[in-house]
Protein backbone atom coordinates (compact mmCIF):
# COMPACT_ATOMS: atom_id res chain seq x y z
CA UNK A 1 0.00 0.00 0.00
CA UNK A 2 1.48 3.38 -1.00
CA UNK A 3 1.79 6.37 1.32
CA UNK A 4 -1.07 8.28 -0.35
CA UNK A 5 -3.57 5.48 0.28
CA UNK A 6 -2.33 5.09 3.86
CA UNK A 7 -2.88 8.82 4.48
CA UNK A 8 -6.38 8.60 2.96
CA UNK A 9 -7.34 5.70 5.27
CA UNK A 10 -5.97 7.56 8.28
CA UNK A 11 -8.02 10.63 7.42
CA UNK A 12 -11.30 8.72 7.01
CA UNK A 13 -10.95 6.32 9.96
CA UNK A 14 -12.78 7.43 13.14
CA UNK A 15 -10.24 8.42 15.76
CA UNK A 16 -12.55 9.20 18.67
CA UNK A 17 -12.32 7.23 21.91
CA UNK A 18 -15.70 8.14 23.37
CA UNK A 19 -19.15 9.19 22.21
CA UNK A 20 -18.66 12.54 23.95
CA UNK A 21 -15.46 13.20 22.00
CA UNK A 22 -17.14 12.14 18.77
CA UNK A 23 -20.11 14.46 19.37
CA UNK A 24 -17.76 17.29 20.28
CA UNK A 25 -15.84 16.93 17.01
CA UNK A 26 -19.11 16.64 15.08
CA UNK A 27 -20.51 19.81 16.66
CA UNK A 28 -17.25 21.71 16.08
CA UNK A 29 -17.99 21.41 12.37
CA UNK A 30 -21.20 23.40 12.91
CA UNK A 31 -23.32 21.05 10.81
CA UNK A 32 -26.84 22.31 10.19
CA UNK A 33 -30.03 20.92 8.71
CA UNK A 34 -30.65 23.02 5.61
CA UNK A 35 -34.12 24.56 5.37
CA UNK A 36 -35.24 23.70 1.84
CA UNK A 37 -38.89 22.80 2.54
CA UNK A 38 -41.66 25.40 2.37
CA UNK A 39 -44.56 25.81 4.80
CA UNK A 40 -47.35 27.48 2.76
CA UNK A 41 -49.42 28.28 5.83
CA UNK A 42 -46.75 30.25 7.69
CA UNK A 43 -44.83 31.30 4.57
CA UNK A 44 -41.59 30.01 6.08
CA UNK A 45 -38.90 27.44 5.40
CA UNK A 46 -38.01 24.41 7.47
CA UNK A 47 -35.62 21.47 7.40
CA UNK A 48 -37.24 18.21 6.28
CA UNK A 49 -36.42 14.79 7.75
CA UNK A 50 -34.09 13.96 4.85
CA UNK A 51 -32.20 17.23 5.45
CA UNK A 52 -31.75 16.42 9.13
CA UNK A 53 -30.58 12.89 8.26
CA UNK A 54 -28.07 14.32 5.76
CA UNK A 55 -26.64 16.59 8.47
CA UNK A 56 -26.58 13.78 11.06
CA UNK A 57 -24.78 11.48 8.63
CA UNK A 58 -21.80 13.85 8.73
CA UNK A 59 -21.08 12.29 12.12
CA UNK A 60 -20.12 8.99 10.47
CA UNK A 61 -16.56 10.24 9.98
CA UNK A 62 -16.25 10.35 13.78
CA UNK A 63 -17.77 6.92 14.31
CA UNK A 64 -21.33 8.10 14.99
CA UNK A 65 -24.37 6.22 13.69
CA UNK A 66 -28.06 6.20 14.55
CA UNK A 67 -31.26 4.18 14.29
CA UNK A 68 -34.87 5.24 14.81
CA UNK A 69 -37.69 2.89 15.83
CA UNK A 70 -41.39 3.22 16.66
CA UNK A 71 -42.20 2.00 20.18
CA UNK A 72 -45.53 1.50 21.95
CA UNK A 73 -46.48 1.69 25.59
CA UNK A 74 -49.93 0.37 26.53
CA UNK A 75 -51.86 0.63 29.76
CA UNK A 76 -55.49 -0.02 30.67
CA UNK A 77 -57.20 2.79 32.57
CA UNK A 78 -60.72 2.08 33.78
CA UNK A 79 -61.20 -0.48 31.01
CA UNK A 80 -59.95 1.83 28.24
CA UNK A 81 -56.69 0.98 26.49
CA UNK A 82 -54.34 3.97 26.43
CA UNK A 83 -51.60 3.56 23.82
CA UNK A 84 -48.66 5.94 23.78
CA UNK A 85 -46.42 5.93 20.72
CA UNK A 86 -42.83 7.11 20.66
CA UNK A 87 -39.98 7.50 18.24
CA UNK A 88 -36.88 6.09 19.93
CA UNK A 89 -33.63 7.47 18.51
CA UNK A 90 -30.45 5.57 19.35
CA UNK A 91 -27.13 7.35 18.81
CA UNK A 92 -24.23 4.87 18.68
CA UNK A 93 -20.44 5.15 18.70
CA UNK A 94 -18.43 2.50 16.84
CA UNK A 95 -15.15 2.74 18.77
CA UNK A 96 -16.64 2.58 22.28
CA UNK A 97 -19.95 0.77 21.61
CA UNK A 98 -21.64 3.49 23.69
CA UNK A 99 -25.31 4.25 23.00
CA UNK A 100 -27.43 7.30 23.86
CA UNK A 101 -31.21 7.03 23.51
CA UNK A 102 -34.02 9.55 23.47
CA UNK A 103 -37.80 9.23 23.05
CA UNK A 104 -40.17 11.69 21.40
CA UNK A 105 -43.95 11.43 21.63
CA UNK A 106 -45.93 10.67 18.47
CA UNK A 107 -49.22 12.55 18.63
CA UNK A 108 -51.21 12.95 15.37
CA UNK A 109 -53.24 16.07 14.74
CA UNK A 110 -56.57 15.88 16.61
CA UNK A 111 -55.38 12.52 18.06
CA UNK A 112 -56.46 10.71 14.88
CA UNK A 113 -54.40 7.54 15.20
CA UNK A 114 -56.65 5.83 12.65
CA UNK A 115 -55.81 8.49 10.04
CA UNK A 116 -52.75 7.12 8.23
CA UNK A 117 -51.82 10.50 6.77
CA UNK A 118 -52.02 12.30 10.12
CA UNK A 119 -50.12 9.48 11.83
CA UNK A 120 -47.44 9.45 9.13
CA UNK A 121 -46.94 13.20 9.47
CA UNK A 122 -46.67 12.89 13.26
CA UNK A 123 -44.07 10.12 12.96
CA UNK A 124 -42.00 12.17 10.51
CA UNK A 125 -42.25 15.21 12.81
CA UNK A 126 -41.13 13.15 15.84
CA UNK A 127 -38.24 11.59 13.93
CA UNK A 128 -37.04 14.98 12.74
CA UNK A 129 -37.10 16.70 16.12
CA UNK A 130 -35.74 13.67 17.99
CA UNK A 131 -32.78 13.41 15.62
CA UNK A 132 -32.05 17.13 15.79
CA UNK A 133 -32.20 17.03 19.58
CA UNK A 134 -29.89 14.03 20.11
CA UNK A 135 -27.24 15.39 17.72
CA UNK A 136 -27.67 18.99 18.88
CA UNK A 137 -28.43 20.04 15.31
CA UNK A 138 -29.72 23.57 14.73
CA UNK A 139 -31.63 24.44 11.57
CA UNK A 140 -30.12 26.78 9.04
CA UNK A 141 -31.18 30.41 9.50
CA UNK A 142 -33.97 31.66 7.22
CA UNK A 143 -31.48 34.00 5.53
CA UNK A 144 -29.42 31.00 4.42
CA UNK A 145 -26.42 31.78 6.61
CA UNK A 146 -25.38 28.20 7.29
CA UNK A 147 -21.99 29.24 8.60
CA UNK A 148 -23.57 30.49 11.82
CA UNK A 149 -24.92 27.87 14.22
CA UNK A 150 -26.70 28.74 17.43
CA UNK A 151 -27.45 26.93 20.64
CA UNK A 152 -30.81 27.18 22.40
CA UNK A 153 -31.03 30.47 24.23
CA UNK A 154 -31.76 30.78 27.94
CA UNK A 155 -35.29 31.81 26.94
CA UNK A 156 -35.67 28.66 24.80
CA UNK A 157 -34.45 26.45 27.63
CA UNK A 158 -36.92 28.11 29.99
CA UNK A 159 -39.87 27.18 27.78
CA UNK A 160 -38.52 23.68 27.08
CA UNK A 161 -38.32 23.07 30.83
CA UNK A 162 -41.78 24.56 31.36
CA UNK A 163 -43.28 22.38 28.64
CA UNK A 164 -41.82 19.21 30.16
CA UNK A 165 -43.11 20.17 33.61
CA UNK A 166 -46.62 20.82 32.33
CA UNK A 167 -46.79 17.57 30.35
CA UNK A 168 -45.45 15.57 33.30
CA UNK A 169 -48.01 17.17 35.62
CA UNK A 170 -50.84 16.21 33.24
CA UNK A 171 -49.50 12.66 32.94
CA UNK A 172 -49.40 12.33 36.73
CA UNK A 173 -52.98 13.59 37.13
CA UNK A 174 -54.26 11.26 34.39
CA UNK A 175 -52.83 8.21 36.23
CA UNK A 176 -53.89 9.18 39.77
CA UNK A 177 -55.83 6.12 41.01
CA UNK A 178 -57.08 8.08 44.03
CA UNK A 179 -59.20 10.27 41.76
CA UNK A 180 -62.21 9.31 39.69
CA UNK A 181 -62.00 9.88 35.90
CA UNK A 182 -64.28 12.91 36.33
CA UNK A 183 -62.00 14.36 39.00
CA UNK A 184 -58.93 13.77 36.85
CA UNK A 185 -60.59 15.52 33.91
CA UNK A 186 -61.55 18.46 36.13
CA UNK A 187 -57.99 18.78 37.42
CA UNK A 188 -56.59 18.70 33.89
CA UNK A 189 -59.05 21.41 32.84
CA UNK A 190 -58.18 23.46 35.95
CA UNK A 191 -54.53 23.24 34.98
CA UNK A 192 -55.37 24.22 31.41
CA UNK A 193 -57.37 27.26 32.54
CA UNK A 194 -54.93 28.42 35.20
CA UNK A 195 -51.95 28.12 32.85
CA UNK A 196 -53.66 29.44 29.70
CA UNK A 197 -51.55 32.60 29.45
CA UNK A 198 -48.31 30.71 30.03
CA UNK A 199 -49.30 27.99 27.55
CA UNK A 200 -50.07 30.65 24.94
CA UNK A 201 -46.75 32.38 25.64
CA UNK A 202 -44.90 29.08 25.36
CA UNK A 203 -46.51 28.37 21.99
CA UNK A 204 -45.63 31.86 20.76
CA UNK A 205 -42.04 31.84 22.01
CA UNK A 206 -41.22 28.20 21.21
CA UNK A 207 -43.93 26.59 19.03
CA UNK A 208 -42.59 23.02 19.26
CA UNK A 209 -42.69 23.09 23.07
CA UNK A 210 -46.08 24.80 23.16
CA UNK A 211 -47.53 22.26 20.73
CA UNK A 212 -46.39 19.42 22.97
CA UNK A 213 -48.41 20.89 25.85
CA UNK A 214 -51.56 21.50 23.81
CA UNK A 215 -51.48 18.18 21.98
CA UNK A 216 -50.84 16.16 25.14
CA UNK A 217 -53.64 17.98 26.96
CA UNK A 218 -56.11 17.24 24.16
CA UNK A 219 -55.03 13.60 24.06
CA UNK A 220 -55.43 13.04 27.83
CA UNK A 221 -58.81 14.79 27.90
CA UNK A 222 -60.08 12.67 25.01
CA UNK A 223 -58.99 9.46 26.77
CA UNK A 224 -60.60 10.52 30.05
CA UNK A 225 -63.83 11.35 28.23
CA UNK A 226 -63.76 7.86 26.69
CA UNK A 227 -63.43 6.36 30.17
CA UNK A 228 -66.30 8.49 31.53
CA UNK A 229 -68.50 7.60 28.55
CA UNK A 230 -67.79 3.89 28.96
CA UNK A 231 -68.60 4.02 32.68
CA UNK A 232 -71.92 5.72 31.97
CA UNK A 233 -72.79 3.07 29.39
CA UNK A 234 -71.99 0.30 31.89
CA UNK A 235 -74.03 2.00 34.62
CA UNK A 236 -76.98 2.54 32.28
CA UNK A 237 -76.81 -1.11 31.26
CA UNK A 238 -76.91 -2.20 34.89
CA UNK A 239 -79.88 0.09 35.59
CA UNK A 240 -81.83 -1.25 32.63
CA UNK A 241 -81.11 -4.81 33.72
CA UNK A 242 -82.63 -4.05 37.12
Amino acid sequence: MNQKNQEKMTMTKPNTKSIVEALSKFQQEANVAVKDKKNPYFKSSYAGLEDVIAAANQGAKFGLAFTQTIDYQKQIIEGVIDTTMYVTTSLMHTDSDAVIKSRYLIIPKNNKYDDSQALGSAITYAKRYSLQAIYGLPSEDDDGNAAVSSKPTAEDNKWIKYSKEQVEKMNTISKDANLSPEERLNKIEDQENSQKNNWDNCKEQLPAAGDQISIRCSYIKSKLNEIIKKKKEVNNGDSNAN
